[in-house]
């Protein structure tokens, strides 16, 4: 029986192999699957090998902090795949992990094929990652429409398969149902989302407690939702309390994420996937991000792009107001907000915008993301 090992190594990538692990699933009902990941993957019925906790880190500085922990995952994980002897494996975003994972199975003298889900955005910045990820990987499957020519300049198979976030709709949530299970009644809800990096949630968390305050000064009636993944809840929880503002956060479990979406009237947000899962939803949002400063000096020097979320890159316009680094303050993020709160068809028109923008960037050919990978990958093993 031929067996596929895939690794995620933070909340996002989790989601993405959940689905990569239903669509594997319905094509092929008895091939063996095994992996490592969160709580995503296990509700598809794949127990993970290894803690992923703390994995999910992102710059330069923040990596060699944690040097020594990471190179003891990665030499873990590779173990894992050398020992489930998997005629193929898929490393799934969460670029300095994977890759590192990927070098290590080559050494080890690894016989299956080695893939890459989500390439690193080497048209932002660092060109040169293309280089590397060639050398150590035989396929990539792209989510952005403008990764392939810098793989396939390096003579790597790349294929586009869409972006796997419109893989589902996000709008199934009920508002209803959020609000009866959370005794929110008819309150204005504002969800605030840390991100799924631990060092995201360490860089945000006192700006967005800040803005929050300043919220609740002007709107005494605002109920204020967190949902929060498993692998950074405990901290979150322990950061805002140690900020003083504990009673004013509705903290909930990442399983209710799609309630809350379709009960905000608007939402703050780390950058990140969850960006996009909002815009599609038509959630109005106001984006913030914040990196060691030594990390952001150095990529404002490497970084092309004019916006940090992937919206506002491929629309070419601020659909999300951004705000980082010294201008993501309370100040700035809570009168951004403000402008949804007060205003309905500023409210109405970000909505439009951003429902009509994410689906220009759904499913490629009429597939869904996740089901065109999951063919690739078993055409590459002869299975399809």
């Amino acid at each position: 029986m031929v067996s596929i090992f895939i690794v995620a190594a933070e909340a996002s990538g989790d989601e993405l192999g959940a689905k990569l692990v239903r669509s594997l699933t319905e094509a092929r009902p008895k091939m063996k699957i095994l992996g490592i990941g969160g709580q995503a993957m296990q509700r598809e019925g794949i127990p993970s090998l290894m803690d992923i906790s703390g994995l999910s880190i992102l710059g330069f500085v923040e990596g060699l902090k944690h040097y020594p922990m990471i190179m003891q995952r990665v030499t873990a994980c590779a173990n894992e795949i050398m020992k489930s002897g998997a005629e193929a494996v898929v490393l799934i975003d969460s670029w300095g992990f994977m890759v590192r994972v990927a070098k290590r199975l080559r050494a080890q003298g690894y016989e299956g094929k080695i893939i890459k889900f989500v390439a690193p955005q080497v048209w932002a910045m660092r060109a040169g990652r293309a280089k590397i990820l060639a050398k150590h990987v035989d396929l990539l499957l792209s989510i952005q429409p403008m990764d392939a020519p810098y793989f396939e300049a390096e003579g790597l198979e790349t294929h586009y398969v869409g972006n796997p976030i419109f893989d589902m709709d996000y709008s199934v949530g009920s508002s209803e149902i959020f609000r009866t299970k959370h005794n929110l009644d008819d309150r204005p809800i504002v969800s605030i989302w840390f991100g799924s990096r631990l060092s995201e949630a360490e860089q945000l968390t006192s700006i967005f407690c800040a803005t929050v305050t300043a919220l609740r000064f002007e709107y005494p009636e605002l109920a204020f939702v967190a949902p929060l993944s498993k692998s950074i809840a405990q901290d979150v929880k322990s950061r805002v309390e140690a900020f003083g503002n504990s009673h004013d956060f509705i903290f909930v479990s990442e399983s209710d994420k799609l309630g809350a979406m379709a009960a905000s009237t608007a939402a703050l947000a780390c950058s990140g996937t969850v960006t996009s899962q909002l815009a599609s939803v038509g959630v109005p949002t106001v984006v913030a991000y914040r990196l060691n400063a030594l990390t952001h000096w150095v990529a404002k020097r490497l970084f092309k792009p004019d916006y940090i979320s992937i919206v506002n890159i491929v629309a070419g316009q601020p659909l999300m107001p951004e705000y980082i680094q010294s201008e993501a303050n309370g100040s700035n993020l809570s009168t951004a907000l403000i402008q949804y709160l007060q205003d309905e068809d500023a409210q109405k028109r970000a909505s439009e915008a951003l429902i009509d923008q994410t689906r220009k960037m759904g499913a490629v050919s009429g597939q869904k993301a996740s089901e065109k990978a999951a063919r690739i990958i078993l055409t590459a093993l002869k299975l399809y």
